[in-house]
């Protein structure tokens, strides 16, 4: 039985193009992006063993809490929430046959995930398995998955709502995964941040999951210090899901009743376009103030990420500037693409796929206004955030913003901007079903952002990838940003907004010419 809804989690994992893309595709991306950037050259001379000896491990570190933390607490609390979980417990099934069968789903995307990482390591950057240390390695990844499915139904039990625990399971494991020598892997952290980096499982995997693969030790590769902490978090999760996890949703909150209405009621007629088009800038404001994971990734994420990295880097130079001011330029480009491609085609294809779109074609709300709305409130969320990621910048790390630098930031923007909602309507137009455009979306945008100076990896990337980051436009916004914000001055980036535009407008001419095909049709 348990077999049997393992099986049929699985099958469902395979089916979410979004789930396989986060959990399965993108440690086997950053591997080989990273692999491109540093290099696979050997770390001492005359010997045989590859600096990706030691990279391969913690990217299938990062596949096993991905999987067994991030994917199981999101799923689980999405079956929660429609109420599978309830219609489930009044079946004959046993409650812990279908909690097994979710362990046990998670437990085999961590190992396909695993055996992938391995297999793209060994066949194409040599890297060794030291055999000796397998049966450690084994118990390690089995204790370590263990502790992260423990701590997936925990944070389900603690936290009701299924958007905050998508929140949870993929922003807490993203700020970790850069404290605990996973993705900045042998950083100087600042003493504070290392010791939270510590108290955390995560590192804890990662270093005995690297030990038990590094052929420069002896012994049989047991860590009884790591293992003890993943035990006690682990352990620590079992109980705190035993005695606090629910089968039902939350309940839903009671509406109060509306304030009655004392002002003069409006004047009837048709609304003006401004009043149209602040009514959809309000209603795309509201749901993004509901849609915590996205408000994360939006506006929350980039200024962790411009706080965390100057800290930790804090005398770099990065593009002949300072990391600071690199980084409030990447930030914002980041801003930019995701307020304006990832979101909008996420919004746009969930609006259409409930027939919210065709219930408004019979409306007298012109087409327009409902994409302006969207992009105006792109543009909104992304100089809100602009502006705080100034403020931490200045105040935190130094960087100087000068006046005369506001109005050409804010045309970078509105450049970029319009040129990543117009992609966003390319890839509604062609992709159907709202799950593919999420995985289109984010599938191009982040592998774009590590090959286009967004995020910074280290190394000289290798032509094929520049040439790659060339092409696209997120690059050139990029560019761009960082050529406003260069404190020793740059010539105003005339080839970066050119390539921008003829995007821009190659976009507009493929949707005209698909809107009067389906039009003729």
């Amino acid at each position: 039985m348990i077999a049997r809804l393992a099986w049929h989690e699985t099958l469902s994992f395979a089916r979410n193009p979004m789930a396989a893309v986060f959990t399965v595709a993108m440690p086997l991306l950053m591997t080989v992006i990273v692999g491109a950037a540093v290099g696979n050259q050997a770390v001492q001379p005359g010997s045989d063993v590859r600096v990706m000896q030691f990279v391969i491990p913690v990217m299938a570190v990062f596949g096993v809490a991905q999987g067994c933390f991030g994917a199981l607490a999101i799923r689980l609390a999405d079956l929660r929430d429609r109420g599978w979980l309830k219609r489930l417990r009044g079946t004959p099934v046993p409650a812990s046959a279908v909690l097994a069968g979710l362990a046990g789903a998670s437990l085999v995307i961590a190992t396909v995930t695993v055996a992938a990482l391995l297999a793209v390591g060994v066949v194409f950057y040599d890297t060794q398995m030291v055999w000796r240390t397998l049966p450690a390695l084994l118990l390690t990844l089995l204790i370590g998955a263990a502790c992260f499915t423990a701590l997936g139904f925990a944070a389900v039990a603690l936290v009701r709502n299924a958007a905050a625990v998508q929140l949870l399971g993929t922003g807490l494991l993203l700020a970790l995964a850069f404290i605990s020598d996973v993705i900045l892997i042998g950083a100087r952290l600042p003493a504070w941040l290392d010791a939270v980096g510590w108290v955390f499982p995560l590192r804890h995997l990662a270093h005995a999951v690297r030990d038990a693969m590094n052929p420069f030790l002896t012994g049989a590769g047991f860590h009884a210090d790591h293992l003890a902490v993943l035990a006690a978090w682990g352990i620590g999760g079992a109980a705190l899901a035993v005695w606090r996890f629910r089968w039902e949703p939350a309940p839903a909150r009671t509406a109060k009743a509306p304030a009655p209405i004392t002002r003069r009621p409006r004047r009837q007629g048709r609304p003006s376009p401004v009043s149209l088009l602040a009514g959809q800038v309000a209603h795309a404001l509201s749901r993004l103030r509901r849609d915590l994971s996205t408000a994360f990734f939006t506006v929350i994420l980039p200024v962790l990420l411009l706080a965390l990295i100057s800290l930790i880097f804090t005398d770099a130079r990065v593009s002949g500037v300072r990391l600071p001011v690199f980084m409030l330029a990447a930030m914002i480009t980041y801003t930019v693409g995701v307020a304006s491609y990832v979101n909008i085609a996420e919004a746009t294809a969930g609006d259409r796929e409930r027939g919210v779109l065709k219930r408004l074609a019979g409306t007298p709300l012109p087409r327009w206004a409902y994409h302006a709305g969207h992009l105006t409130t792109a543009l909104l969320v992304t100089i809100a955030t602009a502006l705080v990621l100034a403020l931490v910048a200045a105040l935190g790390y130094g960087v100087r913003i000068e006046p005369g630098m506001i109005p050409w930031m804010l045309a970078a923007i509105v450049a970029g901007a319009s040129c990543f909602t117009v992609l966003a309507a390319l890839v509604v137009a062609f992709a159907s079903k709202q799950q593919t455009i999420n995985a289109i979306t984010l599938g191009t945008f982040l592998p774009l952002a590590f090959v286009s100076d967004v995020f910074v990896i280290g190394g000289e990337l290798p032509a094929a990838l520049r040439i790659i980051g060339d092409v696209f436009p997120l690059r050139h916004v990029s560019h761009t940003v960082l050529a406003v914000l260069d404190p020793a001055g740059r010539p105003w980036p005339w080839t970066d907004l050119a390539v921008v535009t003829a995007w821009t407008l190659g976009g507009l001419a493929v949707l005209s010419v698909v809107g009067t095909r389906r039009r003729a049709g």
